[in-house]
């Protein structure tokens, strides 16, 4: 730009103007504030307390040596029956600021109360079918820990703060924010990716290595410098490792998995093979890794025409280990030209395509990897894209894969045999194959004169080609993508918008979205566009003169992240913010350095160096500038509690109290720690089961036996009496159910069915207020104008946005109410968290696109819009529970009586068969806490039963439709109701809170039927029971499914077995009694009998004795003999004596 005359000398001062408007406020402004950062570290149980020890997350299974340290705790809140475990690492925390080192800083902050808080968020699973999908998150308060190396010092040293590193099944992906409590030095709050890294494994000499390669430890400058950079192709927030090649004539990858705050360069064990034919056009070899795409646990690179993937090794997810042991060749016998990643999982698995060439042109191999497994299927499936469109020769460019309405869309380049080739967006669909030409392309650019232009046909064009190179596509905006030396955009895929502000002489190389609503544009001369969705211009950050200003100011502030010979090696959006991963030299060394892209920086240079007016004040021209950012103030008002909407759970635990004077703890008290932290996630986890506890919470069953006990706990602590000096505080560990709203929309909303999210916007008009002279009416009028607000829905036959307007003419301000609802007419019910809608609300301040900023104290932030992610469908964290508590007492109430089985089980209550059975049921919120009575319509089926535990068994379908359907004829029926209304067919009983209750019936062809009791006691059986909404339910999106087992006790024995017993019973019973009556009568005649054999047998035994005993002389021989006659006559006469003294006694009783 050049200014003539007497203006060029308002040329200098311009740019001096612009330069000091652009440093940032922190190098001219008083700091009163230290820039102070966290810094977080992974250390396991043997490293605690060692400096400059740091660890890798690749353990994933708990360790049991904290068992023996809730031992001693015998007067705590713990239970000894149970077996603690805890997590394999800690997080060590520390923070350092400019000016001092980091030691004393931290004692610093130690001694003026700060503490800090850790939020550990998970990341939910891509298999759901596997792992219930949940936002849950954790907030720790970290334990003050001194460090083992000597110190002269009384107290302390060197020390740090220590919290658990907790791990979930199911997530691999875990976010770690770092917040202060409040008190002591100010610093900001920082996220850390803590990811586990499966591709580790430990040697026998305790060091790790990596399965996929081997590591590179001299980055040497060849292997970046001039080096083209590269697309970080993943599986978005699925993603624990990030891989990048690209690195020319080498094997070699970047290896991360802390999202690049630190890497690895490993050289990969594969083959490198080359099978380059007469099908497959391989011009030349070469070792460079051209494509990589990282997924939740398998990594996929493309070297030449071969493809290889890798899968690591992950407990969490797969519950086995079964990782790959060494890189796996697919697609062996085909020519593979490219790789296309596919951004989104959906279904439970993530996928990928391979776009062929040679004998296979015109297909895609259609990958999909579920829980590691890989597979690939070749589509389309009858015949080649070629030949679907009618074509003799084509090429498929690019793919993406649309999840949502599971189809497939091709970028195809047709030869033409007399023209110049063109190019069709070809749709495939999967779910009924068939292929269709959904529009295309123009051959030549459109004329340039504006921003955007709509491509109707009718509009005039250059001679200068498109070139079209690749698609994208943003599920949340329904956004279509094709660009190459021209960026299209299109919302259903057939009428295109040209964005006129793209230089046709570039050509774009990649596309990098936020999915938050803006995206960046890397071009193959390494420019860098920005472009903010739901607008059509498109600014240049770099190369730009705004860019070079902001280097030289970075340089002047000394910063070790910029330097004047770079090269950009990849750029990447993290939680919405743009990042550069730049290979740095300075002094013949390189390093990478992981750095924020300025965009706010360079846009408001971008809009001062553009926007301005020179205004003649007498002889002198002046330099005004003009603010035209439509607003002073903007605020998000009476935001709603914002668990409703974002399912968050979220717990909360403090470390135990050290009764020490110090306060600080020791490793048994962090084992305490890392024992509770990993018992209150079981709880978690254990929570669902079908029987609703009495009180809605996981916690409960932990802390209902001991919270009698909490005085005497206290007590205890209070005099130091604690064991282990350790005190345990119930309330400490528990779930929070009433956060509050921070001021900002939310990372997402869910909503149910005709649920809506309501909010306001405050808007302060920028300019003076208008003269009071003027009426209400004529001021209302002045400040409308001024600021419009608008909101773009991606899918407005799905969701509505009412907009009301408030005018605060006294404040000079306007009031904007926006209620975001629900239609009702876009989603069919689904189980908790599964496939759901993906759309989005875009809420945007006409005239604020590159020209509303705020200054933070992070720097200048975007104001005027405000793109929210909204997913359709049944939330996560909301589930069906059977209300055994009200169930036991209404059916009391109803049938006036309860009896409960002989062995009493309080986890599963018995039913007496002959009541009537009222079942009821809750719809319990896991997020919010609330719990209400299920109002809504089900099917109560029968699917399972047996006698016993062990021999229930699953029923077949159509055992099923004859055990449950009052349409059945085969007497098969185990139940019935009084209720009338059924589903259609196959029909079943539909029932609500209301209905009459079920009667057990048990008929002769039932299951039930003639149950064979096994004890004395009356028949048991258990049904297992499934209830659902599906189908009958219209008040809500989710699809409750509820299965448990019911125990039934008191069942009636058929009529038949019933008769058997009775007879067995009479007939064992009558003969009893005879067996009685013959014994009586008998008996007297049997001791008669008795008594006389045994008078006989003693008779033969005196007899036997006397001949014994004989002498052998004869004089001892006639001694023995006198004696004997007299001894025999003297008890021959007691003889005849006792049997005469009855007679006489027999008289005199006759006689009196």
């Amino acid at each position: 730009m050049a200014l003539c005359g007497r203006n060029s000398r308002v040329l200098p001062a311009l740019w001096a103007l612009l330069a000091v408007l652009l440093v940032p406020w922190r190098l001219w402004a008083i700091e009163d504030i230290e820039e102070c950062t966290w810094q977080v570290v992974l250390n396991k149980f043997e490293t605690v307390g060692k400096n400059g020890m740091s660890d890798r997350f690749f353990s994933q299974e708990p360790l049991e040596t904290v068992d023996n340290v809730f031992r001693p705790l015998v007067d705590a809140p713990t239970d000894q029956d149970e077996k603690y475990l805890s997590f394999p690492y800690y997080l060590k925390i520390n923070y350092s600021c400019n000016g001092e080192s980091s030691e004393a800083q931290v004692r610093k902050g130690h001694l003026t109360g700060l503490k800090p808080v850790v939020l550990v968020t998970f990341q939910s699973p891509v298999n759901f079918h596997r792992w219930k999908i949940e936002q849950l998150q954790i907030q720790m308060e970290a334990a003050p820990f001194r460090s083992k190396e000597e110190c002269i010092a009384e107290e302390v040293c060197v020390m740090s703060w220590y919290t658990p590193m907790p791990i979930k099944n199911g997530s691999v992906v875990m976010r770690v924010d770092v917040s202060s409590n409040g008190l002591g030095p100010f610093i900001h709050d920082k996220r850390f990716q803590v990811n586990i890294n499966g591709f580790l494994q430990r040697q026998q000499d305790d060091t790790l290595q990596f399965t996929v390669g081997n590591e590179i430890f001299n980055l040497i400058p060849r292997y970046f410098v001039n080096v083209p950079s590269r697309p970080l192709w993943h599986t978005v927030d699925q993603a624990p490792v990030l891989i990048l090649g690209g690195i020319s004539d080498e094997k070699f990858i970047l290896l991360t998995d802390t999202s690049f705050r630190d890497f690895f360069l490993v050289e990969l064990n594969i083959d490198s093979c080359w099978v380059g034919s007469f099908y497959c056009p391989q011009a030349s070899f070469t070792a460079t890794i051209y494509d990589a795409i990282a997924t939740e646990s398998t990594l996929f690179i493309r070297q030449n025409q071969l493809v290889y993937y890798f899968t690591g090794t992950y407990i969490t997810l797969h519950e086995s280990n079964h990782g790959s042991g060494s890189w796996v060749r697919v697609l062996a016998n085909e020519c593979i030209k490219r790789l296309c990643p596919v951004h989104f999982h959906s279904n439970g698995s993530e996928y990928i395509m391979a776009l062929t060439t040679g004998k296979r042109e015109g297909y895609v191999h259609f990958g999909t990897i579920t829980d590691g497994h890989v597979s690939f299927q070749l589509l389309p499936k009858q015949r080649s894209v070629c030949e679907g469109i009618e074509v003799v020769n084509c090429s498929i460019t690019w793919a993406v894969f649309i999840a949502d309405d599971y189809n497939l869309l091709m970028l195809v380049e047709i030869e033409a045999p007399t023209t110049r080739n063109y190019f069709q967006v070809v749709s495939y669909d999967l779910g009924d194959p068939s292929l269709t030409s959904v529009s295309t392309l123009p051959l030549p650019q459109p004329a340039r004169g504006l921003e955007f232009l709509m491509i109707l046909g009718t509009e005039s064009y250059t001679s200068f080609p498109m070139v079209p190179k690749g698609m994208f596509y943003n599920p949340y905006k329904n956004l279509l993508l094709i660009w190459g030396n021209f960026l299209l955009q299109s919302y259903n895929y057939e009428n295109f918008i040209y964005l006129a502000d793209f230089p046709k002489e570039e050509s774009i190389k990649y596309l990098v979205n936020s999915f938050h609503g803006d995206m960046a544009i890397v071009t193959e001369t390494e420019e860098i566009w920005y472009l903010l969705e739901g607008s059509y211009r498109m600014y240049k950050l770099f190369p730009s003169k705004g860019w070079g200003m902001y280097i030289n100011l970075q340089m002047m502030h000394q910063s070790s992240l910029y330097t004047s010979n770079e090269t950009m090696v990849t750029l990447f959006y993290e939680d919405s913010k743009l990042y550069q991963l730049v290979y740095l030299m300075n002094n013949q060394k390189g390093r990478l350095v992981k750095r924020l892209m300025p965009v706010e920086e360079l846009l408001m240079y971008h809009q001062l160096s553009d926007h301005y007016l020179l205004h003649q004040r007498g002889n002198q021209l002046t330099l005004p500038f003009t603010n035209f950012c439509p607003f002073t103030v903007i605020r998000l008002r009476d935001l709603p509690n914002p668990q409703v909407y974002t399912r968050q759970e979220r717990y909360q635990a403090h470390p135990p109290r050290m009764l020490e004077p110090s306060g600080f703890h020791d490793e048994n008290s962090l084992a305490v720690y890392q024992g509770l932290i990993y018992h209150l996630l079981c709880l978690h986890s254990k929570y669902l089961k079908p029987y609703a506890d009495p009180v809605h919470d996981s916690t409960w069953r932990w802390w209902k036996n001991k919270k009698l006990n909490r005085d005497y706990y206290f007590y205890l602590a209070s005099n130091l009496q604690s064991a282990s000096n350790v005190y345990i505080d119930m309330t400490s560990y528990e779930k929070i159910y009433d956060l509050k709203a921070k001021h900002e929309l939310p990372e997402r909303i869910f909503l149910d069915k005709g649920t809506s999210y309501s909010f306001s916007v405050f808007l302060t008009v920028r300019g003076h207020s208008i003269n009071l002279q003027d009426g209400g009416a004529s001021r209302a009028e002045a400040l409308t104008p001024k600021v419009d607000l608008g909101v773009v829905l991606a899918d407005p036959g799905c969701l509505e946005a009412v907009v009301k307007e408030e005018v605060l003419t006294n404040r000079n301000s306007v009031l904007f109410w926006v209620t975001l609802s629900d239609k009702r007419s876009c989603f069919d019910q689904g189980i908790s968290g599964h496939h759901l809608l993906k759309t989005s609300m875009l809420v945007k301040v006409v005239g604020t696109v590159g020209r509303c900023f705020q200054n933070t104290h992070q720097g200048p932030r975007m104001q005027g819009n405000f793109m929210v992610p909204v997913l359709i469908g049944c939330p996560p964290g909301k589930r069906l529970a059977f209300d055994i508590t009200y169930t036991l007492e209404y059916n009391r109430l109803q049938n006036k009586h309860y009896f409960d089985c002989v062995n009493v089980d309080p986890e599963m209550p018995c039913f007496l068969f002959r009541d009537i059975f009222y079942p009821f049921f809750l719809i319990q919120d896991l997020v919010t806490g609330d719990s209400g009575s299920f109002q809504g319509s089900y099917v109560l089926k029968v699917i399972g039963g047996g006698p016993t535990m062990d021999t229930i068994r699953e029923y077949s379908e159509e055992e099923i439709y004859r055990f449950n359907s009052p349409l059945d004829k085969t007497q098969s029926l185990i139940w019935t109701t009084k209720n009338t209304t059924t589903t259609k067919d196959p029909a079943f009983n539909i029932m609500t809170h209301q209905s009459l209750g079920i009667e057990w019936l048990c008929l002769r062809n039932s299951p039930c039927h003639d149950t064979i009791p096994h004890t004395i006691f009356a028949p048991e059986f258990f049904f297992k029971v499934l209830v659902s909404n599906r189908g009958v339910d219209k008040s809500t999106y989710c699809d409750y499914q509820l299965t448990f087992l019911l125990h039934i006790h008191g069942l009636p024995l058929s009529a038949k077995r019933a008769l058997l017993i009775l007879m067995v019973s009479s007939s064992v019973f009558i003969g009893l009694v005879i067996l009685y009556i013959v014994f009586c009568l008998l008996l007297p005649v049997v001791v008669k009998a008795c008594n006389t054999l045994r008078w006989k047998i003693n008779n033969i035994i005196t007899s036997e004795s006397y001949y014994t005993y004989t002498s052998p002389s004869r004089i001892v021989s006639g001694t023995s003999e006198t004696k004997s006659k007299v001894s025999s006559s003297v008890s021959s006469k007691v003889v005849e004596e006792k049997e005469e003294a009855p007679v006489e006694t027999s008289k005199k009783h006759s006689i009196t």
